[in-house]
């Protein structure tokens, strides 16, 4: 395959970007023309730039540079509008699709053979959209700097919804031009680290390791505690021929988890299922002896000296990961055969338990990542596992067993994790036409919510209400669904309701009495048409155009416009409506939704995105799905588990009321490694505070 063509490829995906990022502006009218423009040759300026400059320094290496008499000829409002815009970036970096975000900086990586780059020198990143931000102003008449926070409160949320849809675009743009991930020696997503920064659990999760080595050397140490054991240290490391012999010892270890692990990587069924006939009387065979523990002591290594921690640190979260339940057996196995591996790397590089971008952690890390999804009893022979056991045997072959082993078995473990996501959301879009209809759905939902919210529907009187509330809502969403919104019949029956509304208002001119008088018996009609159309009662007929004609002689009545009634006042919280189940069919393809009866005035944010991994129920039983693609209407969740043949479409409010309540759960939010060690901290009895 002919490699990419880098000119053409960051040419049309700037105007793929700028296109995408211009609908999104111009869908929510709160710019003109001229002022979306100036944005995108801001946005464009941007990208042109760190497409073309491959050296960018950072804020504080800029700053370096600015004198003090130089910073007072800014003017105070630049400097307050620099920290707005300062702030706006770094919301959109924190909430505006982090993960996409990250996926279109390895592509550009790659593309733009930049393996360093950093988050702000992205093409089209958000700090792109403060440049862009900057350059509208002028085109937006915002002069001062009221009207310049004015308008970037407007715009922010819009943004901060909409840009992830327009980065999954970017990347699906990047991904179907060829462009691969870049895969740098330290693989982990930068919205992993900010959030471990600011979640106190994943924060005291990646603490572990190091609390758990402290922690044992307290523990040995008989007298220390752990504040003292941290500042003591181990003892004084093994002679150089004392290591070199603990090593030796290390191989003989190793010798029979090779001869087992075997299994893994051979593809020979046992004898016994080829001729069951001949072994049908035979006695079982014996168990096969326990492997010996892995520690210190059975190494005749003193336990408080580096390498005793080490041994019994890493042995301990290995430990760990094969007693997890939740954890797939195959996961399990592959972890173990690289014990001794692990504890080589520990005796000889201490790093491993407080770097948390060790090599060795982020491929322990990796597998777990790898493996979300698999059944817990995955057979050996699937292909993932086959793929997984020839890095995995292909590292512990590389007899030098060092960090740069590891960093290179994390480039083709991640390979292998974005090969199986992009096989993932490819299955996934054999489903997307089952979730259009449901999707249209949510838009026809969308536009009816609008009108009504355009028209105060909310503030008519309850007969009327209930009847437009019940009835006219379906009606229209169907003919929206059927005929379009740009239909005759849609723009009929909307200027119906509309006219309708607007009769119930007082007529003080007499060429608004005379309008009413001509156009008021063809919406009658039309509101008669529709109710017989949604098969109402004659009697509820009769009821609700009597309820009409009673607010329309109000209306000819009074002579003067009086005030509006005030909106009333927000219901109180009411518990969410039943929850429907359905299947959608097509050919061999089965969709399961779960959904809610009622309709809702305002879409939730849906609680995941796309990429995640979640544990929820489905037809009573717990299953791992990943999530796929989220409608822009409802936030209603695609997820799919090719290895379950299971596809889901969810609404989001059920979704975040099942992970408020525990019901559902998301996978792969801490590493393993770190999630094992504090596993290992817990059963051992280890205590340490990790604050």
């Amino acid at each position: 395959m002919p490699a990419p063509d880098r000119f053409e490829i960051t040419r049309d995906c700037r105007a793929y970007y700028l296109e995408r990022l211009g609908w999104l502006l111009r869908s929510g009218g709160l710019l003109s023309e001229a002022a979306c423009l100036a944005l995108l040759d801001g946005v464009g300026k941007h990208y042109d730039e760190m497409v073309n400059n491959p050296q960018r320094g950072s804020f504080s290496e800029e700053a370096r540079g600015l004198t003090s008499s130089r910073i007072t000829l800014i003017a105070d409002d630049e400097l307050e509008l620099g920290i707005l815009l300062d702030h706006v970036t770094s919301r959109l970096f924190e909430e505006g699709a982090t993960g996409e975000l990250w996926k279109t900086q390895q592509r550009f990586m790659s593309l733009l053979g930049r393996p360093d780059m950093q988050r702000g020198d992205n093409p089209v990143g958000p700090r792109g959209i403060s440049e862009g931000l900057r350059a509208m102003f002028a085109a937006a008449n915002a002069s001062s700097l009221d009207q310049k926070q004015n308008l970037i409160d407007c715009l922010e949320n819009q943004l901060r919804e909409g840009l992830p849809w327009v980065y999954g675009e970017v990347y699906n743009f990047l991904d179907q031009a060829g462009v691969v991930a870049s895969q740098p020696s330290s693989v982990i997503e930068p919205s992993e680290r900010r959030r471990a920064q600011r979640d106190p659990v994943v924060r005291s999760a990646e603490n572990a390791p190091q609390t758990l080595r402290t922690g044992l050397l307290a523990r040995q140490s008989g007298n220390l505690d752990i504040a003292a054991a941290s500042s003591y240290g181990a003892s004084t490391l093994l002679s150089q021929a004392a290591v070199d012999n603990l090593l030796f010892r290390l191989e003989a270890f190793e010798q029979p988890t090779i001869v087992e692990d075997d299994f893994l990587s051979s593809n020979a069924p046992a004898l016994e299922t080829l001729l069951p006939g001949l072994f049908a009387d035979q006695p079982a065979p014996p168990a096969a002896a326990p492997r010996r523990p892995l520690n210190s002591h059975e190494l005749r290594v003193p336990p408080t000296s580096a390498e005793g921690l080490a041994i019994d640190s890493a042995a301990m979260i290995c430990q760990a990961i094969a007693a997890a339940p939740e954890l797939p057996e195959v996961l399990k196995i592959l972890v173990a055969s690289l014990e001794i591996s692990i504890v080589r790397i520990a005796i000889k590089d201490a790093s491993l338990f407080t770097d948390v971008e060790h090599p060795c952690r982020l491929f322990i890390n990796a597998l777990g990542r790898a493996v979300l999804g698999l059944p817990l009893d995955v057979s050996a022979q699937h292909p993932l596992c086959q793929r997984l056991t020839a890095i995995v045997k292909s590292l512990r072959q590389d007899r030098s067993g060092g960090t740069a082993s590891y960093a290179a078995a994390l480039r083709e473990l991640q390979i292998a994790i974005d090969e199986r996501e992009s096989a993932i959301d490819h299955a996934a879009a054999a489903y997307l036409p089952l979730f259009a209809q449901l999707d249209r759905r949510d838009q026809a939902d969308h536009e009816v919510n609008a009108l009504f919210a355009r028209l105060g529907v909310e503030r008519e009187a309850a007969e009327i209400r209930s009847f437009l509330e019940r009835i006219w809502r379906h009606l229209l969403a169907r003919i929206w669904l059927h005929d379009g919104p740009d239909s005759p019949a849609w723009q009929q029956h909307v200027q119906a309701l509309d006219t309708l509304l607007w009769s119930f208002q007082p007529k003080p001119e007499a060429a608004d009495r005379k309008r009413m008088a001509q156009e008021l018996p063809s919406v009658l009609r039309v509101i008669n048409t529709g109710m017989e159309r949604m098969k109402m009662s004659p009697d509820d007929r009769t009821r609700v155009l009597d309820a009409c004609l009673s607010r329309q002689r109000e209306a000819l009545r009074r002579t003067a416009v009086e005030p509006q009634p005030a909106a009333p006042a927000a219901p109180a919280k009411r518990p969410l409506p039943p929850v429907t189940t359905n299947i959608l069919k097509a050919g061999t393809l089965v969709l399961h939704t779960l959904d809610l009866a009622a309709d809702l005035a305002q879409a939730p944010q849906p609680p995941c995105r796309p990429s995640d991994w979640l544990e929820l129920p489905v037809a009573g039983q717990r299953c791992a799905l990943r999530v796929c693609r989220q409608s822009r209407y409802s936030g209603r969740s695609l997820l799919l588990n090719p290895d379950l043949d299971l596809a889901l479409a969810i609404h989001p409010q059920l979704l975040t009321q099942q992970l408020s309540a525990g019901e559902a759960i998301r996978l792969g939010q801490c590493s393993l490694f770190e999630a094992a060690a504090t596993r290992a901290l817990r059963e051992s009895g280890v205590q340490g505070g990790t604050e």
